[in-house]
């Protein structure tokens, strides 16, 4: 055996093995493997999109852990009553929209969407109520929404009807010394708050919100926080779907295991896509240091197509290849995968294996796997053909569950769970 990585062969990585080598490129920093094998390339960008930004759009899920993107403080007179007013659009099903309590947190209102419809939670020192109303709202059209403590009712309002009144015996927040100290929060709770409220929640919210009014108190001094700051500006328009930027991955911990059978589990993945680069990793399964399986994106020796390849380690089990991967269109991606046959649909072309790689698959499927979306973690070289992240929107549904990014166990920040950009016309 002959040491070619010692020859410098190789480009960025090379692996030796008896009597051959390959080389590889750190897909993380966005390179590829060359058509020579030995060089190394950037993932190239195939379609453009509309990143437009707006510092007067508040960006709602900043942060995955579920912490508010904003906090402000009110002291005012005592004549005040708890209201809020602004616009609101997203595609998320369920989140926090706003929270706010007293300063001694005995007192305390949400307002949050819980199906698509507005919810709202309240605790005063006469007691905790629940209210939800009105329709879904998660329609991606801004909604004018206002919520306004009146003498014995909280009013909310979505484009100035009237959906919920709630009756409140005595006011939500106690004056003290002839001011109203109330501490808000948009988009997220307070990190000791999660127990103590009357129905749990999921708290991240991906939406947007404008021209927000809180407290009769219009922005002050608010725009200027949001103006610093990119993380907190809202695209100016997006579509339904998920949207992975090319940065990073989701977790999820599926349990695959088919009830029938101790011996059996099933793999049934379908997404749709609409990829905005030519090669990354949109679904991987990975046990301890290896991946037992992955399915990517890669660029094909055509220049105008590209393929999906279905891997058990670094072997390619199943591959189709499509002129049109990078398209305005969304492509129907399928993966049904049984200890006996792998079997990859595009469109409507299908390829099947019943490699001797499934054992291997099998081995790992007997003991622990994580699942990942639009990535991988930190894994040997070699352990994989592809490592680059997934650029694009994708929408995913594993053994007919639609997953929702919202409820991983971590996500990168980057990453939009309810959210794609446009393409550029």
């Amino acid at each position: 055996d002959i040491d070619e990585c010692a020859e410098n062969v190789c480009a960025q990585l090379c692996v030796n093995s008896p009597g051959s080598y390959s080389c590889y490129c750190d897909g993380k920093k966005g390179f590829k493997l060359s058509k020579d094998m030995k060089n190394c390339e950037s993932v190239t960008a195939c379609i453009p999109l509309n990143l437009e930004k707006n510092y007067e759009l508040l960006y709602l899920a900043e942060q995955f852990i579920g912490i508010p993107v904003l906090y402000l403080k009110f002291k005012l007179p005592n004549v005040t009553r708890f209201t809020a007013e602004f616009d609101f659009r997203t595609y998320d099903a369920e989140g926090v929209i706003l929270y706010a309590e007293s300063l001694d947190n005995t007192a305390w209102i949400l307002l949050a969407l819980r199906d698509g419809k507005i919810e709202i939670q309240f605790k005063n020192e006469f007691g905790t109520k629940v209210t939800s109303g009105g329709k879904a709202i998660n329609d991606g059209l801004w909604h004018i929404i206002s919520v306004e403590e009146l003498e014995h009712s909280i009013s909310v309002k979505i484009a100035k009807e009237a959906v919920m009144s709630i009756n409140s015996p005595g006011t939500l927040f106690k004056q003290s010394q002839g001011f109203l100290e109330t501490k808000v929060y948009i988009a997220g709770l307070p990190r000791k708050v999660g127990n103590t409220l009357v129905k749990q929640i999921n708290p991240r919210l991906d939406g947007c919100i404008r021209a927000w009014n809180l407290m009769n108190q219009g922005h002050s001094g608010v725009k200027e926080v949001i103006q610093e700051k990119q993380s907190k500006h809202c695209l100016v328009a997006v579509g339904r779907g998920s949207f992975y930027p090319g940065t990073g991955m989701a977790e999820f911990q599926i349990n695959y295991n088919n009830l029938d059978s101790a011996e059996d589990w099933l793999i049934n993945v379908t997404m749709t896509i609409r990829p905005s680069t030519d090669t990354g990793v949109m679904f991987a399964l990975v046990s301890n240091e290896t991946v037992p399986l992955a399915l990517s994106i890669v660029d094909s020796n055509s220049s105008d197509s590209q393929k999906i390849i279905a891997t058990i380690g670094n072997i390619t089990v199943a591959h189709l290849e499509s002129k049109k991967l990078c398209t305005p269109r969304k492509v129907l991606v399928g993966l049904l995968v049984t200890k006996q046959q792998l079997e990859l649909s595009v469109d409507s072309h299908t390829d099947r294996s019943d490699s001797e790689q499934l054992s291997i698959l099998h081995q790992a499927m007997m003991a622990n796997v994580v699942t990942y979306l639009g990535g991988l973690p930190d894994v040997p070289l070699g352990a994989t053909l592809v490592t680059a992240f997934y650029n694009g929107c994708m929408e995913v549904k594993v053994n007919n569950r639609q997953l929702d990014l919202d409820e991983a166990i971590s996500k990168h920040n980057d990453i939009r769970s309810h959210s794609c950009p446009l393409i550029m016309q």
